[in-house]
């Protein structure tokens, strides 16, 4: 980008106006100058951390939430695609992932707390999930009950419903809208060759 226009990427897309407030999403931003940092947060541009994704892809880094957080822009969650990021597309796990990056790149056991990991995972989400307090991955519930969300995060847990847009995904346990077992099996025999070497 830089030898071909003199600018870095999102300096090249604020200058041909690019950015649209708050409908502009950026995935990954990996390798993004803080002055790229103030545009994006300038122009209201959402950024997707997808940590699963970078580090599956061994692209040599992840956002860095504290200069991100710093400058003001607003960090979301995403999980790339299913082949990209090894995490099945589950939200809590790549909030794990980003929890355990970020502190791993910073150095800091507070660089990302579930509680906020938890919040970008579903910042303006309408939809609800119903998960299994009893599910022993829940447990320790913590002196004053208050660990439901970091276990939630770094245990997982089993999920007994979900509503999405208002319509019933899963009940008790059970996937409404799906036949599992036979999107399992068509999947086997779409790549039943391709992962052959691949370890």
């Amino acid at each position: 980008s830089f030898e071909a226009t003199g600018l870095y990427p999102v300096e090249y897309l604020d200058s041909i106006d690019y950015f649209i407030p708050e409908k502009t999403v950026c995935a990954h931003g990996s390798w993004v100058k803080k002055s790229e940092m103030r545009i994006m947060a300038a122009n209201q541009v959402i950024l997707a951390h997808c940590p699963s994704s970078n580090m599956k892809l061994a692209c040599g880094g992840t956002a860095s939430l504290p200069a991100y957080l710093e400058a003001g822009v607003d960090v979301r969650l995403g999980t790339d695609g299913a082949a990209s990021s090894g995490s099945g597309l589950d939200m809590a796990h790549e909030a794990r992932m980003a929890c355990l990056v970020q502190r791993h790149d910073h150095w800091d056991a507070s660089a990302l707390t579930a509680a906020n990991a938890f919040k970008m995972a579903t910042k303006d989400s309408k939809d609800w999930a119903v998960w299994n307090l009893n599910d022993i991955k829940m447990s320790p519930r913590g002196r004053t009950n208050n660990r439901h969300i970091s276990n939630l995060i770094y245990n997982g847990a089993q999920c007994l419903d979900l509503w999405v847009e208002g319509q019933a995904i899963r009940q008790n346990g059970q996937t409404l809208t799906l036949d599992e077992p036979a999107i399992i099996n068509e999947l086997n025999q779409a790549v039943e060759t391709y992962y052959e070497g691949i370890e």
